[in-house]
């Protein structure tokens, strides 16, 4: 037997050609220097970075200082033998799941098997070596730590340009709010008369500039909340809130709107409170964004139902009749700057974060927002699903419920809001 080398050293450069991909790392663990080096000549034509080490403590010694794609481990060998050595490198955690081959004599072949499959060994290889059949096997594990490795670079890549991207949608959003602010300012000033008396001629005008200043300033909105939960620095502060409440209060700030599209507004709620555990600014902007969507993505008068369902996972249900979802777009609608293009409708203000937005603030709490049902030219039904507060029974009710009529024993009460 031969000395140990307690220095294992990389070998074979990489060929032209091939350095455009990182190299992979092979680790040959044998005592015997004449055959590891005959294992190492086998391995140059992969062009890979192949080192060796002459016993099981040297290759301990050399996982600490890299990671590797396959190691190619001699059965008997003094001090600590192969499956000795396995068994400790499948202790270490970066090293756990690191592809090994045994080499092994043909005459123990079946005993080393069994206990080598045991240390989780991918496969074994006999002597006399076959260097076709080592190369080929060798071969597959550098290719698939390299697929990984790109994988993986890749991975980091995209983490890298959407924080690029967080950032800049925070710092646009930021510049943007300053001169908006002032804007905003000047035109209440000029519509309460603070600058004097205000000339008829200028009130639809100013009407006009007062409109769009604020849907630039919900499009900043939108940017900073889109940007704030890429980063995860969206504060979320969650406490018990009636659903019934909210929805009502969703539809009365919507009502502006339906009035000017004279439409109307159904809103079907229980009698008694369904008590949920949510964020009410957040559940505030979710019911928000379905129900002026609701309004908006319709050719003639829209007409919304809203609905409060009390159940184990209390719901809330935003049903319209306006032009739905094309087929094979119902999950695309949830992604980021994504718009419907309907050409009937004329443009739509908006940044297409509005369901992206809904949809992540609901996950973040525990709930869910899925569109239920949609069909083009016959309206959609989305469908919010938030979790029950503590301390209520299975129907999201703080106390027993009335005889009932629909869901949950609850009797509802429907009331309608016309846009008139």
């Amino acid at each position: 037997m031969s000395s140990t080398n307690p220095d294992p050293l990389p070998r074979a450069p990489a060929a032209q050609g091939q350095a455009h991909r990182r190299l992979a790392s092979i680790l040959v663990v044998d005592d015997n220097r004449a055959k590891a080096t005959a294992l190492e000549a086998i391995l140059a034509p992969l062009h890979q970075n192949v080192v060796v080490a002459n016993s099981g403590r040297d290759a301990l010694r050399a996982l600490l200082r890299e990671d590797y794609a396959l190691i190619l481990l001699d059965v008997k060998m003094p001090d600590i033998d192969g499956f000795e050595t396995a068994a400790l490198i499948r202790q270490r955690k970066n090293s756990e799941h690191t592809p090994i081959i045994f080499l092994t004599a043909f005459d123990q072949a079946e005993l080393d098997m069994a206990r080598g499959y045991s240390l989780g060994a991918v496969d074994f290889i006999f002597t006399p070596i076959v260097p076709e059949i080592l190369r080929a096997k060798a071969a597959v594990f550098v290719e698939l730590n390299q697929k990984a490795q790109e994988i993986q670079e890749l991975f980091y890549a995209a983490q890298d340009a959407n924080r690029f991207k967080s950032e800049f949608l925070n710092m646009a959003a930021h510049e943007l709010r300053t001169p908006l602010s002032v804007v905003a300012g000047y035109l209440s000033m000029l519509s309460e008369g603070t600058l004097g008396q205000t000339p008829e001629a200028w009130r639809l005008p100013i009407d006009m500039l007062n409109s769009k200043t604020g849907e630039l300033n919900r499009i900043v909105d939108d940017l900073l909340l889109a940007s704030r939960m890429d980063v995860g620095a969206l504060p979320t502060v969650t406490q018990r809130v009636d659903l019934s409440k909210s929805v009502a209060d969703a539809v009365a700030r919507a009502k502006p709107r339906t009035t000017l599209l004279d439409g109307q507004v159904r809103v079907e709620v229980p009698r008694r409170p369904v008590l949920a555990e949510f964020d009410p600014d957040h559940l505030a902007r979710i019911l928000d964004n379905l129900v002026n969507n609701a309004l908006t993505y319709c050719r003639t008068s829209p007409k919304v139902t809203v609905r409060v369902v009390a159940a184990d996972s209390p719901r809330i249900e935003v049903e319209d009749n306006g032009v739905g979802i094309p087929p094979g777009k119902e999950e695309a609608i949830f992604d980021q700057f994504v718009r419907l293009d309907e050409p009937s409708l004329g443009p739509i203000p908006g940044t297409g974060l509005g369901l992206y937005i809904s949809r992540q603030l609901a996950e973040r709490q525990g709930g869910r927002l899925v569109l239920e049902r949609s069909e083009p030219g016959k309206g959609s039904l989305f469908t919010l699903v938030v979790p029950a507060a503590p301390g209520v029974d299975g129907h999201g009710r703080a106390a027993a419920p009335e005889t009932a009529a629909g869901e949950g024993g609850e009797t509802m009460r429907p009331y309608i809001v016309n846009g008139t």
